[in-house]
């Protein structure tokens, strides 16, 4: 008997759900799986098909295993193919999508009687059957999939372009650094990882010009330290159940003043966060997003010592300027850009500059209702998903057997931590666990 699975998008979260579906055993049930994604490649995602190797993890190569009993996966793979790797790398991103590529590719050769299905295409509507027994999954080529389950994995929502929109760079694009030697000034709106990546990707390409870098908080995301390892976080058992921002925030300063450093204090956190957003109320959760998500976004996604380092260089030669405020217009002026600042220092002041080029790194869309992304759309349209009162991610709602499954930044709404490699890993081995008890339960005779 045979069973079909898609899966949308086939970047960490989706290929890994795949490969764990592949190596599961076929207890006489086949698996057809779909594996859907319009960039062609099936592994690597955005997040790992950077323009260069200068775009580095921000993860130590020995915790970037992409199963939860083998966290030290990556740093073996990374020093079979690129010997001068150590486990205490922070490796290109691009090593990483080679991993997974890898994985892939072996998974599905395994002889476990399943087949992957690598599909080059977009998913742009969905339907079920008035029956309740399929999925049908409309693809932007015409071609339809009927699918007994459906796990949704394309990650990060995509903002809706704009006129303005049109006028800034994307980071992972090559193309967008191609003639910086000869441009004088650059305008990066966003602070965190992602700049930092362009940043360095800028030095790298011969940009020799001015930064000005506005974040609402104007902040860089913190280094990682090496500490003595006697600097440990001393956390209460119950940290994650007490439902109060106040007293989370009170607990990790008392920590990090004991210890001289919040990173023991974030890395103590790390297992039980989703226990703790879990235990947070509405409100609760909405204070914490209103005043404590900007520090803890820094202090959460550290970057590498050295990266730290070339940032504050930057800054000490005045190449680089870090701002705290908003972005009020950007606009064309001739071959350049004019763009209009409101500083918090300078007490809302509207300030104007001009700049050759701009790049945005403010990061995702939060609201299923501002993307332009055909399948989230239709999801909501068709009441299979709703927005979240947060407006971090859309809510899943399930209807009758027909299993949907949201995977990675996705739901956000309802774990909050769930954007980094090992969260992500957990939850594709408990979805791909889900899939194969609906397999087993409802799967029928196909057509071999």
């Amino acid at each position: 008997m045979r069973t079909s699975v898609a899966i949308i998008g086939a970047g960490f979260s989706g290929t890994l759900t795949a490969i764990h579906l592949l190596r599961s055993p076929s207890h006489e049930i086949k698996l057809d799986i779909y594996l859907i994604d319009p960039r062609g490649t099936f592994g690597p995602g955005l997040a790992y098909s950077p323009p260069s190797e200068r775009f580095k993890l921000n993860v130590r190569a020995k915790a970037m295993g992409a199963f939860p009993d083998d966290v030290e996966g990556f740093a073996r793979w990374a020093k079979q193919r690129y010997p001068t790797i150590s486990p205490d790398d922070f490796a290109p991103r691009r090593y990483y999508g080679e991993y997974l590529c890898d994985l892939l590719e072996q998974a599905s050769c395994q002889p476990t009687g399943h087949t992957l299905h690598r599909v080059h295409d977009e998913a742009v509507d969905i339907s079920k059957r008035s029956d309740g027994g399929e999925w049908t999954i409309i693809l932007k080529s015409g071609v339809e999939l009927c699918v007994e389950a459906c796990v949704v994995a394309v990650g990060n929502i995509m903002q809706t372009p704009s006129e303005s929109a049109a006028l800034f760079r994307k980071p992972f694009d090559p193309r967008s650094y191609e003639d910086l030697p000869t441009l004088s000034s650059i305008f990066i709106l966003g602070s965190g990882l992602t700049a930092v990546d362009t940043i360095l990707e800028c030095e790298g390409r011969g940009f020799t010009g001015t930064y000005t870098v506005l974040s609402r908080h104007g902040r860089f995301p913190r280094p990682h330290e090496d500490l003595p390892a006697a600097a440990v976080a001393n956390l209460p058992n119950d940290w994650d159940t007490r439902g109060s921002v106040r007293t989370l925030v009170s607990t990790i300063r008392a920590e990090s003043r004991r210890l001289g450093s919040s990173q023991p204090v974030f890395d103590a956190m790390r297992p039980k966060i989703q226990s703790m957003w879990r235990n947070l109320s509405l409100s609760e959760r909405k204070r914490f997003l209103r005043h404590v998500r900007p520090v803890w976004d820094i202090h959460r996604h550290r970057i590498p010592s050295e990266h730290a380092a070339v940032l504050e260089r930057l800054q000490s030669t005045h190449r680089l300027h870090l701002l705290a405020g908003r972005l009020v217009e950007c606009a064309q002026e001739g071959k350049r850009l004019a763009i209009a600042i409101r500083e918090r220092a300078l007490a809302g002041t509207t300030v104007q500059r001009t700049v050759d080029v701009a790049f945005r790194c403010t990061g995702p869309e939060a609201d299923i209702t501002k993307t332009d992304n055909p399948l989230l759309r239709a999801f909501h349209a068709h009441a299979l998903v709703e927005p979240g009162p947060l407006g971090l991610s859309p809510l899943c709602v399930r209807e009758g057997a027909i299993p949907l499954w949201l995977l990675g930044p996705l739901q956000r709404e309802d774990l909050w931590e769930i954007t980094a490699v090992r969260e992500i890993r957990q939850q594709a081995q408990d979805v791909a666990a889900e899939v194969h008890v609906f397999r087993r339960n409802t799967a029928t005779p196909r057509k071999q």
